[in-house]
């Protein structure tokens, strides 16, 4: 699916102004994160620490994460601070009514601080030298705590978090405060950084750290050129066909999705630095250069796929603006419109190479059968998704760091452009084509009930990794006739688990409908 919109700031209390020392570069951390609870404090390794004699502040909290020497280290030269999270029956032991806490996921923070504002877990902190992060008079979901040159550390109350599984999974099914210390460990193991204040932050900050020695070249928000501020400019594929009649005579139809799309477009994709060069009068189609194209969409080549520059299967009023790799897929099948006017970046690089490449890892890392490490994945997934949501938020990131409206279209337009490549690949080597194409999921008719057996496309294409495909639903071609119209596409819904054949059409009735 197309990147998640971007989560609320104000989920988080803002870190600064706490002090940042630069770690040693063979410093070493126990774990990112423990697990106040109260019966004691938790950590991944599955051992129970015994509660401070002191704990009545939120700086006795802050004090626990130095003692354990939690953090993790993200490069050779930088770390993230360590974490404590709090569960709802720790904070009710430290004073807070949390049966006030309201349900609903967005109203949760705003109570959190409304019920820790001025309270003794916050000012005999305070009257301790312990500074609080945010607006400094009381609590949030994450707040950073620190005292004198000691380096700010992260206070997370359980309670204020959003437990839906589309948001924080590794809290979904209420795991055990052990449980929960091992997925926080597993994601930030393998990811070699910590899941911090929400998905977007967590992926932003990534994407900053790798490339910290150039942050302000590479990340200082800009304000963005005309196109980029067309929020619809590049857009997912939603697209079907009306079957042939070869293809009516097949029973099933099986889904593909393609695993990290948008993560995988990243790879290799060359993003503008600086500011962009205008040409007015249009300039000759380079495709190494980053950029907007405007142009006016040639008709379509091949009914078999979607147009290449029109991916909701509707010809939209001319001429529109594309990016540098939907127009470059245009112009290999033979698409060369003229270049009316264009945006382009003369500087550039593979600015999110190092990101994508943590991503990849720790995805195939966490991929196995163990149900933490599966949270844990699942929490990754979130991360890489509405980070690239995020870049293009103006609503909360304008004038932030990582805000870049350009590059996420470029990202968008690079994942669809990649599917469309294999769609092509798989039609010319097997003659198969899909019938319906909804964001990352290609749909194809078949004569086989076995979703895995009926891939048109090569073994190697099929599996779990990023950019490969695997098989995500299934159903009777026959129940499906009415939503191929050779428009957009909404039937995907209404098909089973991948391989199931829930329906009662027949192959006869394949062939009557819609005749």
């Amino acid at each position: 699916p197309a990147p998640a919109p971007a989560e609320p700031a104000a989920v988080a209390s803002a870190p600064a102004p706490a002090p940042r020392r630069r770690p040693s570069p063979d410093a070493t951390f126990t774990a990112p994160a423990a697990v106040l609870h109260t019966d004691g404090i938790w950590t991944a390794d599955g051992h129970r620490h015994d509660l401070p004699a002191q704990l009545t502040h939120v700086g006795h909290l802050a004090q626990v994460v130095h003692e354990l020497n939690l953090g993790t280290q993200v490069t050779a030269r930088r770390s993230e601070p360590g974490q404590l999270w709090v569960t709802a029956e720790a904070l009710a032991s430290l004073g807070v009514d949390v049966a006030q806490i309201p349900a609903d996921p967005t109203e949760r923070v705003e109570a959190v601080h409304g019920l820790t504002r001025g309270a003794e877990l916050v000012t005999a902190a305070q009257a301790e030298g312990w500074t609080i992060g945010g607006s400094g008079d009381g609590l949030r979901a994450w707040t950073r705590v620190w005292r004198g040159e000691q380096r700010g550390v992260w206070i997370a109350l359980i309670p204020a978090m959003n437990a839906d599984p589309l948001e924080v999974p590794v809290l979904a099914d209420c795991p055990s405060p052990a449980t929960l210390a091992r997925r926080l460990a597993l994601f930030a193991s393998q990811l070699q950084a910590p899941w911090a204040m929400g998905a977007s932050a967590t992926g932003i900050d990534l994407m900053i750290s790798l490339r910290f020695k150039d942050r302000d070249k590479l990340f200082s928000p800009r304000k963005p050129v005309p196109p980029a501020a067309i929020a619809t400019l590049e857009q997912d594929l939603n697209w079907s066909r009306v079957p042939t009649d070869d293809e009516r005579e097949q029973t099933y139809l099986h889904a593909y999705d393609r695993g990290g799309s948008y993560a995988a477009g990243v790879a290799g994709l060359e993003l503008g630095i600086g500011d962009a060069e205008h040409h007015p009068e249009g300039r000759d189609f380079d495709p190494k250069l980053p950029g907007y194209w405007k142009v006016e969409v040639p008709e379509s080549g091949d009914w078999r796929i979607p147009h290449p520059l029109v991916p909701r299967g509707t010809m939209p009023a001319q001429p529109i603006w594309v990016t540098t790799p939907g127009l470059q897929l245009a112009w290999e099948l033979g698409h060369q419109p003229q270049i009316l006017a264009a945006y382009t970046w003369p500087e550039h690089s593979r600015v999110l190479d190092p990101w994508y490449e943590r991503i990849r890892d720790a995805r195939s890392a966490l991929d196995t059968a163990d149900p933490d490490a599966q949270s844990a994945r699942d929490l990754l997934k979130i991360v890489y998704t509405r980070t690239i949501g995020m870049m293009g938020s103006e609503e909360w990131m304008r004038d932030r760091a990582g805000y870049d409206p350009a590059r996420r279209h470029h990202i968008v337009a690079k994942a669809r452009t990649n599917i469309l490549r294999r769609v092509l690949q798989i039609g010319r080597d097997s003659d198969r084509w899909p019938v319906a194409i909804t964001a990352d999921t290609v749909l194809y008719a078949s004569a086989d009930p076995d979703p895995v057996t009926a891939w048109p496309g090569k073994p190697e294409q099929l599996g779990r990794g990023l950019g490969q495909f695997k098989p995500e639903a299934s159903g009777l071609l026959v129940d499906q006739l009415p939503h191929l119209t050779g428009r957009g596409y909404k039937g995907k819904e209404l098909l089973g688990p991948a391989g199931s054949t829930a329906g009662t059409g027949t192959t006869a009735e394949v062939a009557e409908v819609g005749q």
